[in-house]
């Protein structure tokens, strides 16, 4: 009998113990590849069935790195094996784009009911607060039954209420929700606001068809429907009015489904002033109920993006407005597993005086894309004048969709000179993009025909279909790739003397009578054995005029610039005696400087030709902002400030646009202003807290402080590049070189192993997203690399030093000893 009762209470403890959980419910989680549709837990294992999501034929690793966490003591519970996919392997996705498979684990306590799913080493691989208690069937909350966004079903499809687990939005404002109540068929709410702390009442009629009656207390009661349906009503709305005023915008929203685990608690935006080349990129701060803000300042109205890791949620703002937006976490992932740059994010929705167009942008780049890998394919298989032929029909299409578009947008002005406006710029950018790459695709392509022929002036007659007279389109987010590629496309180097040489023509090219390599030498500076070779030659021509292949010169001028940099004093040195010997007087910096002026213009008056030749209009805005542009460079090669004075004065007299002039005034002033500081202090706030903290331990001395990350080549070239330096000057009591970048654009492996072969030993810094974030909005950049110098007393000098300049800098300033 009691072997019989022992057998009943062993069979009873097994059926207990063995517990199966058919898609577990979870709070949050960094990614959607892996998604968990069972978990079965047996006093021998916890198995866990995922389902892979992923892009067809990409592959997919499980390396047996990811463990489960209990929730209440945060012990964790190993991998131990895995059915239906082999280990640290590429595992290639189906057609279908999904794979199943299990993961087994350790045997979770039976009295555990909350789980981790967490992998170290993805950071698309965690999994938050997993539940383990079957799901009962219970009466839904007053607050699960409203949840959600609210939007007008007059056809216009405006989002006018929000609300979540903590907040709800409506006003184009954001509560906080302080009680809620179930009064009848009615559910009451009572909200403050968060800022004015003013408190409203709601409350919300749910009906039988999916829709809600919604009242705010004092106003109509108005039935509101959680599908958003297309916008087929608009305000009407006049075009620009004022397109240049500058003053501050706010955006706000809430992101639903985040949480702090997920390892980010800010966004940025990448702005900039497209006028001046200026970034200020400005951290978006996020709470942890999923709430964010931001403030800035812009010149104009503009679309850009909220950007979450490697995803950018797109927004349009006009200054002096407020944005509210919604973003589904969950839609995000979609688009992060799709890998797609053109996948769209979902569900997004905006509130505030901008929310149509918003929408409208956001929708209309679906609409007209063009593939990167369809541009590649065009490069290396068509001509220039092909590829015209190629566009037709595209942009015959975009111009339809356009055309389409404006019908339903017809009573907004503004919004149908935008809609031709981003159509334009799309087939501007396509053209120019066109003829870039196609020298390198040549160099690896010699026997590419097509690669051979070249555009013709004919090439560039798109141009008098783009909007080069209209300064709104820099509310378009490609209008800073579309003016770059105006201000500096292949036609105009034809201005410049030289534009026409092959490398296999020759010059006449005079040798002094005592060649610089010789000075050097007899200075006692040390020549390598290719610039020894180069001096013997040039003392063979010493005073003769020769005819010099240019290819030689340019090959010679390779192997000893680095020279003449590092011997700055020297070449200046006999620059002095060379001049002096000819009878020369030496130019004062005024003269200098008004040489340089009349080359620049010389060379604008050549370029001003091309464009009346190329566009209807006499001087275009688009021209004028390019010359805008231009100015950061012309004035810091100006020296004198009265001569910068002049120049800038000549410029504004073509700009037609008060605000160009504006500007213009306020770059002179920040290159030559009256009282010159060679530093400056940062100010105080988060964002100079975490730098400060970096560069704690490194006191006293002058740092070299380079952004950058694995993911950029240019970024690696300038740190290989400096590698004689950093062994130079290693350990020097006066300087260090600074190393920072981040988790999102180093990839932890890629980034130890290239510290490992470049970087070892050095100051190297490996910051969180946010971090990074906030040091871009410190020192205002958007790309990388970028490069700091930071005084002895903590100040930032305005040197302006890159990874190639810092040579001359060090040689100049530090000693170092046995040299």
């Amino acid at each position: 009998m009691k072997t019989t009762l022992f057998c009943i209470f062993l069979l009873l403890s097994g059926i207990i113990s063995a517990q199966t959980i058919d898609n577990p419910p979870f709070k949050a989680r960094s990614g959607s590849i892996s998604n968990i549709t069972r978990i079965e837990r047996t006093p021998e294992n916890t198995r866990v069935y995922i389902h892979a999501i992923f892009r067809p034929h990409w592959w997919i690793m499980e390396d047996g790195d990811t463990y489960l966490e209990d929730a209440a003591t945060r012990k964790k519970y190993m991998f131990k094996s895995a059915e239906g996919i082999e280990l640290k392997k590429e595992v290639y996705m189906p057609a279908s784009g999904t794979m199943d498979y299990v993961l087994v684990f350790e045997p979770l306590p039976s009295e555990t009911q909350t789980i981790h799913f967490l992998n170290p080493t993805d950071p698309e691989g965690n999994i938050y607060d997993i539940s383990l208690v079957p799901q009962k069937k219970k009466k839904s909350s007053p607050l699960a039954i409203i949840k959600g966004n609210w939007f007008k079903t007059d056809g216009s499809g405006s989002w006018e209420y929000g609300v979540y687990d903590s907040i709800s939005i409506l006003n184009n404002r954001i509560y906080t929700n302080e009680n809620i109540r179930k009064k009848g068929k009615r559910i009451e709410m009572a909200l403050k606001d968060k800022q004015s702390h003013e408190e409203i009442a709601l409350s919300f009629t749910p009906q039988k068809d999916g829709t809600c009656k919604i009242q705010q207390k004092g106003t109509e009661e108005i039935v509101y429907s959680k599908e958003r349906t297309p916008v087929t009503l608009v305000n009407a709305e006049n075009d620009f009015q004022q397109f240049f005023r500058q003053d501050s915008a706010y955006l706000q929203g809430y992101i639903d489904g985040y949480d702090p685990r997920l390892g980010f608690d800010t966004g940025l935006i990448y702005l900039s002033n497209e006028l001046t080349r200026e970034d200020y990129p400005t951290v978006i701060q996020i709470a942890p109920n999923g709430s964010f803000s931001c403030r800035f300042i812009i010149n104009h109205p503009v679309e850009s993006s909220v950007v979450l890791g490697n995803n950018w949620i797109p927004f349009y703002i006009e200054p002096g407005q407020t944005l509210t937006m919604y973003i589904d976490w969950e839609a995000v992932m979609a688009r992060s597993r799709a890998r797609d740059h053109y996948f769209p994010i979902r569900n997004t929705a905006y509130m505030g005086p901008s929310a149509p167009l918003s929408y409208l942008l956001k929708d209309l780049d679906k609409l007209i894309t063009y593939r990167y890998e369809a541009l590649t394919k065009a490069q290396k298989t068509l001509t220039p004048n092909q590829y015209k032929e190629h566009m037709k029909p595209i942009i015959a299409q975009w111009k339809q969709v356009a055309d389409s578009v404006s019908q339903i947008y017809q009573p907004s002005l503004k919004a149908v000179h935008l809609i031709k406006n981003k159509v334009d710029l799309q087939a501007g950018n396509m053209f120019f993009d066109f003829l870039m790459s196609r020298d390198y695709y040549a160099k690896q392509d010699s026997t590419n025909q097509v690669l051979k022929v070249k555009e013709d002036n004919s090439y560039y007659s798109f141009l008098k279909n783009m909007p080069l007279d209209d300064a709104t389109v820099l509310a378009n987010t490609n209008a800073s790739t579309f003016i770059n590629r105006f201000e500096y496309m292949d036609l105009f180097r034809k201005v410049y003397p030289g534009y026409s040489f092959s490398l296999s023509d020759s010059i006449d090219c005079t040798y002094p009578e005592k060649s610089l390599l010789t000075f050097l030498k007899e200075k006692g500076v040390k020549l390598n054995d290719e610039q020894e070779k180069i001096r013997l030659e040039q003392e063979k021509l010493a005073g003769t005029t020769v005819k010099t292949i240019i290819k030689q010169i340019i090959d010679e001028n390779k192997k000893i610039t680095p020279l003449y940099e590092k011997e700055e004093k020297l070449v200046q040195e006999y620059d002095a005696l060379y001049t002096k010997k000819l009878g020369k007087k030496e130019k004062s910096q005024q003269d200098k400087d008004r040489a340089l002026i009349n080359s620049d213009r010389k060379y604008a008056f050549k370029k001003d030709s091309i464009i009346a030749l190329l566009y209807p209009i006499p001087n275009p805005i688009l021209w004028q902002i390019a010359k805008v542009r231009s100015l950061n460079y012309s004035l810091e090669e100006i020296k004198d400030r009265q001569i910068a004075h002049e120049y800038v004065d000549s410029i504004k007299q073509i700009f037609t646009e008060p605000f160009l002039v504006t500007e213009t005034n306020r770059i002179l002033e920040k290159i030559h202003p009256i009282n010159i500081t060679n530093s400056y202090q940062l100010p105080e706030g988060k964002a100079t807290e975490v730098f400060r903290n970096i560069i704690k331990d490194h006191s006293g001395k002058v740092l070299f402080v380079d952004f950058w990350a694995t993911t950029c080549g240019p970024c690696r070239g300038g740190i290989e590049a400096t590698a004689d330096l950093r062994k130079k000057y290693k350990d020097h009591p006066e300087f260090q070189f600074i190393y920072i970048t981040s988790q999102k654009d180093s990839p932890e492996k890629a980034y130890k192993k290239y510290v490992e072969k470049n970087l070892k030993g050095e100051a190297c810094y490996y910051v969180s997203e946010t971090e990074f974030n906030y040091l871009r909005q410190l020192f205002q950049f958007n790309a990388i690399p970028h490069y700091e110098l930071v005084e002895k007393d903590g100040s930032i000098s305005k040197e302006g030093l890159s990874s190639h300049s810092i040579r001359k800098y060090l040689d100049n300033h530090f000693e170092v000893k046995g040299e």
